[in-house]
């Protein structure tokens, strides 16, 4: 089965699930499937490549519970043709995905698609470090697996001939432990009153005795927020921690005050849903 995947995703895990994804529609019939990475550059155009039942998967990592603005401004010209078939895919790094496919599901009915089925993955959060797992090594092999089984549904769904919409709200994320929550939450206050009083720019920082100048996190950099020097431009940065993960020197690092409760409030393996 045909299909197009567009996706924006900084270090790596929506990219990996929206292949798994598009292989599990596929099912080894060896069509020709459209991709495109749209984590450096805004879509321009899709003529000849976007016919009316072609169907669509997006994939928008989830930032602070919300689609991030910038997947939306790189998806912006996107158009379907009133009733083209949708699939919707959030990752998040275990723990919430909360409003964001609402909000994906709102972008696309808005540009002529219809979502026909919706799902959430965990993957390894931006923050995630040595010190600081959270879901690290994410997606996994059991992920893609069931990536994989996602796309086979949605191909008997769609080769079903009347395909019907979803409700994305329907589709809740799974409960963490009430004591983790009360504790994210009372962290939450606390930063944000610290930031009222005091407020602070985090971004990553370099290390200029480790740093060989191999240009790879300049080269990764969606909004192009490292300069010539490797600095970082914060007005630009989106802390979505590409330049970290990419580094060989391990000369880039970000050390978010959010890196620690989330490692130690949300380790509890949490597993891919979806709606059909």
């Amino acid at each position: 089965m045909k299909s197009l995947s567009l996706y924006f995703s900084p270090t790596g895990g929506g990219e990996k699930i929206a292949h798994a994804i598009q292989n599990g529609m596929d099912a080894n019939d060896c069509d020709y499937l459209y991709y495109l990475n749209l984590t450096k550059e805004p879509l321009t155009e899709l003529s000849g490549k976007c016919d009316s039942e072609l169907p669509v998967i997006f994939t928008v990592p989830v930032y602070g519970g919300h689609m991030p603005k910038i997947a939306a401004a790189r998806f912006d010209k996107v158009r379907g043709s009133g009733r083209q078939p949708a699939i919707l895919v959030a990752v998040y790094g275990n723990r919430a995905f909360e409003n964001a496919l609402t909000d994906l599901d709102a972008f696309v009915r808005e540009r002529g698609f219809v979502p026909v089925a919706a799902a959430a993955f965990p993957c390894e959060h931006s923050y995630s470090s040595e010190s600081t797992p959270i879901a690290a090594g994410r997606p996994d092999d059991a992920d893609l697996k069931s990536a994989e089984e996602f796309g086979r549904l949605i191909r008997e769904k769609l080769q079903s001939g009347n395909p019907t919409s979803v409700n994305t709200s329907d589709l809740k994320d799974e409960e963490s432990p009430e004591t983790s929550l009360k504790n994210f939450v009372s962290f939450v206050k606390e930063y944000q009153a610290r930031q009222a009083s005091t407020p602070k720019v985090y971004i990553p920082a370099l290390d200029s005795d480790r740093c060989v100048e191999c240009g790879e996190c300049r080269q990764i950099c969606p909004t192009g927020a490292i300069r010539e020097d490797f600095s970082t431009d914060a007005a630009l940065c989106i802390k979505c921690c590409a330049c970290v993960k990419v580094c060989p020197a391990g000369a880039r690092t970000f050390q978010s005050p959010f890196a620690i409760p989330l490692s130690e409030n949300f380790a509890d393996r949490k597993s891919p849903r979806w709606i059909l």
